[in-house]
């Protein structure tokens, strides 16, 4: 669900150091161009080859994938922040996220990583792009592609608005428009790195979900302008209606902040007509508004709400969700912002954790069934257990995932 208590072999990362040769805060603006993207740019620092190979060589003794890609770590690459303009139930956004850009000039494909939830501003790629995640993450671009992630709007250039989660058009739209933005950035600033029109996408957790769901906006409506390649969707919460009724089975649930999260979001944004105290009771329902403020981590969030199921929601939402008039627009939401099966033409992969005890090992297994039942065949898409939890599964699918596309650009 989030990308919190990472492996503890990140520690070496803090003993070798030096990562970054430089580091800045300038604002370099655009030239003048007239773009439909692109706004500005933030360099942040650039990543050294050789630095990325010290610490890969470290990581392949705990990951074994890693060292099937030692040989493709070579070169330097630069790290910015881009603005970019984007949509919101029709309305212009700033938004903004990492572009991640080889030194070397050259033409290269796009990777375009979608991060797991969080709550707080100062976790988003752009505002903590050290974050040892994300720097796995940022390290393909010494691998000889381009890499970018979206913050997501509510984030980073967008931080002022409450976040919309697991809201499918617009995480989708803006996943498409930094990418977007990214080609109009190398052509206005007239930078070496020029991407071409093949791209690979991936996600983890919400991240999941997101990349699952640009797949299908891409396939069915912009197969021309982007050549999509692989697409790893890992441990996403593709039925929020699953996750729903996975939650009102509980007694306890130990990430209720989960669910309070989408409901503020729909609430917030009209999705529903609902007040947040027809969903959850007092004397958290008053809260809730005041948690999402970009500010709280989950886990303060979770202190101030309770696992105990039937003590934060009200006994007619676990009731009569289901059934009841009161909810069907949220019943209808859910639907609206779930992944459903179409006929996938890209290969994909579902990667997920088999202990995983916040979205369940279910979620993958029932989306592939789904998809199955739709006729997808074996060869478009597979599930692979990753041995771990929510938390753990994280570093072994980023890195399963950088094997695979590596694989499939060669």
């Amino acid at each position: 669900m989030r990308l919190t208590k990472l492996c503890r072999v990140y520690l070496l990362i803090v003993v070798l150091g030096g990562l970054v040769f430089s580091s800045c805060d300038k604002v370099v603006e655009s030239s003048g161009t007239v773009n439909d993207y692109y706004v500005s740019n933030d360099y942040k620092y650039d990543i050294a080859g050789s630095n990325v190979l010290a610490q890969m060589n470290i990581f392949k003794w705990v990951y074994p994938d890693v060292s099937s890609f030692l040989s493709s770590v070579g070169d330097d690459a630069s790290v910015y922040k881009v603005t970019y303009k984007t949509t919101l139930q029709g309305k212009s956004v700033v938004a903004s996220g990492l572009v991640c850009l080889p030194k070397k000039a050259g033409n290269y494909p796009i990777v375009s990583f979608q991060n797991g939830t969080i709550t707080e501003n100062s976790q988003c790629p752009t505002s903590n792009p050290n974050n040892q995640a994300y720097w796995i993450l940022e390290t393909v671009s010494t691998m000889g592609f381009i890499v970018v992630m979206p913050d997501y709007i509510g984030f980073g250039a967008s931080s002022s608005m409450t976040h919309p989660y697991l809201h499918a058009e617009s995480t989708t739209q803006s996943i498409l428009d930094l990418i977007r933005a990214t080609k109009e950035f190398v052509a206005t600033e007239k930078l070496s790195a020029v991407p071409t029109k093949d791209l690979y996408i991936a996600g983890y957790s919400q991240g999941g979900w997101a990349t699952m769901l640009a797949q299908k906006t891409i396939e069915k409506n912009y197969s021309s302008e982007f050549n999509l390649i692989a697409s790893s969707c890992a441990s996403g919460p593709y039925s929020i209606e699953d996750m729903n009724n996975f939650m009102m089975a509980k007694t306890d649930f130990p990430q209720p902040y989960f669910l309070t999260y989408v409901l503020n979001a729909y609430v917030s944004y009209g999705l529903v007509p609902n007040t947040i105290s027809d969903f959850v009771n007092a004397p958290y329902a008053s809260k809730i508004a005041g948690l999402y403020d970009g500010k709280h981590s989950a886990d303060a969030i979770n202190q101030e709400l309770t696992t105990k199921i039937a003590d934060l929601f009200t006994s007619d939402y676990r009731t009569n969700y289901a059934s009841a008039t009161k909810f069907s627009s949220a019943r209808s939401a859910f639907a609206a912002n779930s992944v459903t099966p179409w006929n996938i033409s890209t290969p994909t992969r579902l990667y997920h954790g088999t202990s995983d005890t916040y979205i369940p090992y279910s979620q993958s297994q029932n989306i592939l069934a789904r998809f199955k039942a739709a006729g997808v065949p074996d060869s478009k898409i597979q599930l692979i257990p990753v041995n771990g939890d929510h938390p753990t599964a994280v570093i072994p699918v980023g890195f399963a995932t950088i094997k695979w596309f590596l694989e499939l650009k060669k």
